[in-house]
């Protein structure tokens, strides 16, 4: 492979241009044939037998390309890459994405890498931002709901001889039955439920209301129509029980016994008073997070310039990634959060896109103010932070340093220790 050129599309964007022959093509594309070739089962043919030609008749003449672009890309292009931007003084701030131009088998192929470079911006303000910390007060109810849970957490059970009611926890022992055979999941031995929750199926914690510690019973359900086993799925069954106990859960009271034993402090007043540092401390780190974050904004605000395109694309994608991955989670699709914050996805990515511009400028100016005042590390402290890494993982130091991207580590620390600079020369007001 050969570096064809390297253009500057726009301001802080180095755009590269590679080229393969049609020789170099073939070459990959054969090696990855012989590397692939058991893996194909073609019509006619057991398992690996066709050859190269009987594959690409049947898959198209392009079956073996991408894996081979993809081999020849990995192979030659980053030396190339490497010396061209040191050849022309360019200082890379994010990983190259690379497209494929072109492909023919009878020319080879083209592909570009673009990648966004540091910008030089007018930094107008470093130093001397004032931002507000407010933080919520505590109130008594807050405290008060604290205290409750805690007290739930610590209810003990205490067996009774009554017939059991909703709220009552008991542990029994019980067989399921489909048409008088035993079926798979629908036994179990002294299992703990407590009556009214919904945990099992439907009907089934209904049966045993009224029944005493010691009583063998029968419970007549059907399997929703919906269950998740297809065998069961709207079935009728028999469980045969054996309740063992039933059992109340006896809340503490709330005195120098609970205090003692649940806050490990002497008295009540002490552990409303614990309770109202922890609910304080949790407020306060995360507004003084915000109050950082709004000092970072204010230098993003005095840092002039233009950015590359590119590297705010970049970052706008990750953040709308990041977003996608917590909705899954929460197993909510965009269109159902737009809809519950009243928000129109034209707006939404608006917004999204212009929060990740700001934090794109915040990140270059932080970058920018690291070179200016030494704070980028060197690289006896990368290794120190490697082999860190090393010995936190149980991992040796060539492992770690083969899976790191050094000059992405250099970038990160440097912009770390520039927010801190900055966070530390500003003022942060206490309200």
């Amino acid at each position: 492979m050969k570096l064809v050129s390297v253009e500057t599309p726009e301001k802080s964007v180095c755009k590269m241009t590679f080229s393969a022959t049609a020789e170099e093509l073939e070459a990959a594309s054969n090696a990855v044939y012989e590397r692939t070739r058991a893996n194909y089962t073609i019509k006619g043919f057991e398992k690996g037998e066709a050859d190269r030609a009987q594959i690409e008749a049947d898959r198209g003449e392009h079956t073996f390309w991408y894996d081979a672009i993809n081999d020849l890309m990995d192979k030659d292009v980053p030396a190339l890459y490497d010396a061209a931007l040191a050849e022309h003084g360019f200082h890379p701030v994010d990983e190259p994405s690379y497209d494929l131009v072109s492909v023919k088998k009878d020319e080879g192929f083209v592909a570009t890498a673009t990648v966004a470079l540091q910008p030089e911006l007018n930094l107008t303000q470093t130093t001397g931002f004032v931002v507000e910390c407010v933080t919520p007060a505590v109130t008594d109810k807050e405290i008060d709901a604290v205290l409750e849970r805690r007290r739930n957490a610590a209810a003990e059970l205490v067996p009774h001889k009554g017939p059991a009611v909703k709220g009552n926890v008991v542990h029994m022992d019980f067989e399921g039955l489909l048409d008088g055979v035993a079926f798979q999941g629908g036994t179990a031995q002294n299992q703990s439920v407590q009556l009214g929750s919904g945990r099992m199926i439907p009907g089934f914690e209904d049966g045993i209301l009224g029944h005493k510690a010691g009583d063998e019973f029968d419970i007549h359900v059907t399997f929703p129509e919906r269950y998740r086993s297809k065998e069961l799925a709207g079935k009728a069954v028999v469980f045969k029980v054996k309740l063992h106990d039933v059992c109340v859960r006896q809340l503490p009271s709330m005195n120098s016994d609970f205090a003692k034993k649940v806050g490990g402090v002497d008295t009540m007043e002490e552990f409303r008073e614990k309770v109202r540092k922890q609910l304080y401390d949790g407020r306060h780190g995360g507004a003084l997070n915000r109050a950082k974050d709004q000092v970072l904004a204010k230098l993003a605000d005095a840092a002039e310039g233009e950015l590359p395109s590119v590297l705010v694309e970049s970052t706008y994608q990750q953040e709308m990634q990041n977003v996608q991955q917590q909705l899954q989670m929460q197993r909510m699709t965009l269109n159902s959060y737009l809809s519950q914050i009243h928000e129109t996805r034209e707006s939404f990515t608006a917004k999204l896109h212009a929060g990740a511009e700001k934090n794109t400028r915040a990140r270059m100016a932080l970058l920018q103010i690291a070179q200016q005042e030494n704070l980028v590390p060197t690289d006896e402290e990368i290794d120190k932070m490697i082999a860190e890494r090393a010995e936190r993982t149980k991992k040796t130091v060539e492992e770690i340093r083969e899976k790191t991207n050094i000059p992405a580590l250099k970038r990160t620390e440097a912009i770390r220790r520039a927010a801190d600079w900055v966070i530390e020369r500003s003022t942060i007001e206490e309200k």
